[in-house]
């Protein structure tokens, strides 16, 4: 499901923790925090023991993990498959265009606010082949998975929640551990304890149900994170985790789900889930997206079942949220300087290469199998808001990249389907 290539996966989950460790520990505290977090003394101050898995017992783990990732892609081409068939059945009935639309959003932290106000404002262009659509697949990682419910859900109620959400960061969200946060006993740098309240806060039952009923027409709401033990991305399926969840009374796994996927390595604790830590999908890529179009794909199985019908238009909405290439800076022979500026390169230029096996995806469905396939792409201007403030979420900046945002997501031409390259050319 990952669209970063084999090679380029270990490298991003050995370096990103360390490097964001380097970079952010450099930030002030934040301000005391005004009221107690939930829960218990020891979850409030988000103690993890230390574990006693072993390695023979994590090896046994791993074909049965196996086997359910294999499953859960099976599972995915499935869904697709039956949401082709109702878009065709509904383009036979009413004669409406035969398209599947999919919107990938990217993390970047309180970068996020861009992308919130992004959405806002695509929804007041005029109906047309530039408008908001309803999606049919909606992934998201880190920041961008904590988006992606309230576009999946489609309202303008919905969309404005999730901009105002972003447009009130609170002090308290992430604080440092007192003056010792380096410590090596620590679970993290910063304690994110309130931040994961108003997570859980705002997946509530009404959002879950909302999220579970959008589901029953096919589509699919994906959450990229990272399997910290196993060492691979998991891409987990939120809408069918939300019908799960109702019929059980507990919305436990769903908030860990989306706490693990912006949970950053090293800075926020990661998270717990069927006894394997998980951490911010990022770790493995910053986008991610279901193949229609590939041989063996939903795409070539609803070709199969309906030789006659005509294939439809596949168009893939690409929302990074920050900006596509790290700025040009002088670098002085320090390590905060230098890995600072390298985990910029690093996550610039792997979420480049997963930008361009999507495009190249596209492409290939257009030239080597007919299909209408279109790529759009969408992210923060290369000279708009790089002084980013000392503190992690400022409220400021975040309105300030909110309203870019906005006004970017009324203008269809922000859109563009050049990806620049990692390295110098002609």
């Amino acid at each position: 499901m990952s669209m970063t290539p084999e090679r380029i996966r270990p490298f991003a989950a050995r370096t990103l923790s360390g490097l964001l460790i380097g970079v952010l520990a450099s930030l002030p505290v934040a301000a005391a925090e005004k009221d107690q977090c939930e829960g218990t003394k020891k979850q409030r101050r988000q103690k993890m023991v230390l574990r006693d898995l072993t390695k023979a017992q994590l090896l046994e783990m791993r074909g049965p993990y196996a086997s359910e990732s294999i499953a859960d892609r099976e599972h995915l081409s499935d869904t697709v498959l039956r949401r082709l068939e109702r878009e065709y059945d509904n383009h036979v009935k009413t004669g409406a265009e035969f398209v599947y639309d999919i919107l990938v959003l990217s993390g970047g932290g309180a970068k996020g606010a861009f992308g919130a106000g992004f959405m806002e404002g695509w929804g007041t262009l005029p109906p047309g082949p530039n408008a908001r659509p309803d999606f049919d697949m909606v992934t998201g990682v880190s920041t961008g998975a904590l988006i992606s419910p309230y576009a999946f859900i489609g309202t303008d109620e919905a969309y404005t929640s999730v901009a105002q959400f972003f447009a009130n960061p609170e002090e308290n969200w992430v604080k440092k551990r007192g003056a010792f946060y380096f410590k090596k006993g620590h679970v993290s740098l910063f304690n994110n304890c309130h931040l994961q309240d108003m997570i859980r806060d705002a997946v509530n039952e009404q959002l879950v149900r909302s999220i579970a009923e959008e589901t029953e027409d096919d589509r699919l709401l994906l959450i990229g994170t990272v399997n910290l033990d196993m060492g691979v991305g998991r891409v987990f399926d939120l809408g069918r985790e939300s019908r799960v969840a109702l019929d059980g009374g507990s919305f436990d796994r769903l908030h860990s789900i989306l706490l693990a996927s912006s949970a950053i390595p090293g800075v926020f604790p990661p998270i717990e889930i069927d006894g394997m830590l998980y951490a911010d999908g990022g770790a493995a890529s910053n986008l991610i997206v279901a193949g229609l179009a590939r041989s063996n794909g939903p795409g070539a199985r609803f070709v199969a079942k309906h030789p006659e019908a005509p294939l439809p238009k596949i168009r893939v909405w690409v929302l990074i949220n920050g900006w596509l290439q790290p700025e040009p800076k002088v670098v002085q022979p320090r390590w905060l300087s230098v890995s600072g500026q390298s985990l910029g390169i690093l996550t610039g230029t792997t979420q480049l290469f997963a930008l361009q096996l999507i495009n190249m995806m596209a492409h290939e469905a257009r030239v080597e199998r007919g299909w209408d396939a279109e790529f759009r792409l969408v992210a923060i201007p290369d000279d708009a808001f790089r002084d980013a403030p000392d503190e992690m979420f400022d409220q400021d900046y975040m309105i300030g990249l909110e309203e870019l945002g906005r006004a970017m997501g009324a203008d269809p031409s922000s859109w563009t389907g050049e990806i620049p390259s990692a390295f110098w050319e002609d």
